[in-house]
């Protein structure tokens, strides 16, 4: 690609939340920036961690001025940290980076791609897998979302069921901040996804790779509501947060564009799956 082209190509920010990723944040950087899409911004956001993080983030900003730390004196919770990301991006694209997780090098230029063939698309999705400690795959891989073609409200519905990995693909920003903040309840994602796939359609981008590590031993649903509501990650403390999450994602509904009718068919449909949904969180592990 030419320095002309290069230049007429949209800035994607990179917002890379870390708490305590010593363990593989390294190996994290170089896959980052090995990305064959020249215009890159990299938005470190360090949430008061403790271990080797600062400094591995430090000598990783020392050798490229693509990279900008932030950092957080005390834990504010790993909603506030996601949101930091996005509040000091640049980009008119977006893309959030796990500390440990591991990308192909053509991952955002695909993606990019991906946006730039579907005017309307809101979020290009990769196709994504697990890995292991060393970095091997393991288990199937994850189905990729794509509502081209699709009506919103047929849209919402594919997404209810769905996983939750398009919160990792590249986002145009400007549909971030009109979803407003990040919600800091369990199914913020939900929620987030929900309100980005009413702006327009999910695109896949096939050949992007995003290789998402497994970092903790499985949990049942009880352990990880109790880490999500730990003073580590201090993600909501609702005594119903599926309540809460019902609540927020029907006011989304009201309060978008959808024709009324789809707005109530929405809300006569939905609570009825929320019994299937909480059955099958229960079952999961993670």
């Amino acid at each position: 690609m030419s320095d002309a082209a290069q230049n007429r190509s949209p800035l994607v920010s990179v917002g890379i939340p870390v708490y305590n990723e010593a363990k593989f944040l390294d190996e994290t950087l170089a896959s980052l920036l090995a990305q064959d899409y020249a215009r890159i911004e990299f938005i470190i956001s360090d949430n008061a961690s403790t271990d080797e993080t600062p400094e591995i983030c430090a000598r990783a900003a020392s050798t490229d001025p693509r990279i900008r730390l932030l950092r957080s004196e005390t834990n504010e919770g790993s909603t506030a940290n996601f949101q930091r990301c996005l509040d000091a991006a640049k980009g008119e694209l977006f893309l959030w980076a796990g500390g440990h997780d591991l990308w192909s090098s053509n991952m955002i230029s695909s993606c990019v791609a991906a946006l730039q063939a579907v005017p309307g698309a809101v979020v290009a999705v990769p196709q994504s897998r697990w890995i292991d400690a060393s970095s091997q795959p393991f288990g199937d891989e994850a189905s990729i979302l794509d509502t081209r073609g699709m009506e919103p409200l047929a849209r919402l519905f594919t997404l209810l069921w769905a996983n939750m990995h398009p919160i990792y693909g590249v986002i145009r920003t400007e549909a971030l901040r009109k979803a407003g903040l990040i919600p800091n309840f369990p199914g913020a994602d939900l929620v987030l996804l929900s309100k980005l796939i009413l702006q327009g359609e999910f695109v896949p981008a096939f050949s992007a790779i995003w290789s998402r590590r497994q970092t903790r031993a499985q949990e049942t649903h009880e352990e990880r509501q109790r880490r999500y509501k730990s003073d580590l990650f201090k993600i909501g403390k609702s005594a119903f947060p599926m309540a809460q999450m019902t609540f927020v994602l029907l006011k989304s509904v009201w309060s978008s564009p959808l024709p009324i009718a789809d707005k109530l068919a929405f809300t006569l449909a939905f609570p009825g799956q929320l019994p299937a949904r909480y059955l099958v969180a229960r079952r999961r592990v993670a």
